[in-house]
């Protein structure tokens, strides 16, 4: 019963934000008592640090999947990119925000996994891709480290970014960009459009497939 009450959580509050789902949306959701969900979660803000919990343990240990699976430092970026487009797809805007706001211990835990698992992972690779040639040796892996992570909130700034205006994957997605074709060497460029081009030839191939069936 706790992991579908932390799963039901999970879907909603990714869906619709963290901030309007209430105790009575999940407990009708589930087809449950309160009583029932509070024998397993004090309040909300328990169940908030549940699926913040939850959904940082699934991003680590992709991360690491991704790092072992990755033929180079680029291929690992690439591979980045694609899981964060479908994280940003299912994802409502106002969640980050919300978590900052009203959910301050929850929103703290986020940013202690930025410092620390993030920033590991993000120095690691780019001291991997220096010894590859695939980014250009001038990188320092601290301080551009730094400067990624500190970039990984600006797309939730809504006074540069409103909701109204941009789509915030879209944001995402050019700010690392940018980002990463800024540290590679001319190598691994060629390499990230590569796998580009590879992805783009795949998704025609599932087009007239499906246009054929």
């Amino acid at each position: 019963m706790e992991n579908r009450i932390l799963l039901k959580s999970r879907e909603l509050m990714t869906k619709h934000g963290v901030k309007h789902v209430t105790m009575d949306d999940l407990a009708s959701q589930l087809g449950i008592s309160k009583k029932t969900i509070y024998q397993f979660y004090k309040d909300k803000d328990a169940v908030v640090m549940a699926v913040v919990n939850l959904e940082l343990e699934e991003q680590s240990l992709k991360c690491q999947e991704t790092q072992n699976m990755a033929e180079n430092a680029v291929h690992e970026m690439y591979m980045m990119l694609q899981d964060i487009q479908l994280m940003f797809k299912n994802m409502n805007p106002m969640t980050m925000n919300e978590l900052a706001k009203y959910y301050p211990e929850a929103f703290a835990r986020i940013q202690n996994h930025k410092d620390e698992f993030m920033h590991k992972i993000i120095k690691t690779n780019l001291e991997k891709g220096i010894e590859q040639g695939v980014y250009r040796k001038e990188v320092d892996p601290e301080i551009l480290s730094i400067y990624r992570l500190e970039t990984s909130f600006v797309p939730f700034n809504t006074e540069l970014y409103p909701f109204s205006k941009f789509d915030i994957g879209k944001v995402t997605l050019q700010i690392i960009e940018n980002f990463i074709y800024g540290v590679m060497s001319i190598k691994g460029i060629e390499l990230m459009e590569k796998y580009k081009s590879v992805e783009s030839n795949n998704k025609v191939i599932e087009i007239e497939k499906e246009t054929s069936a």
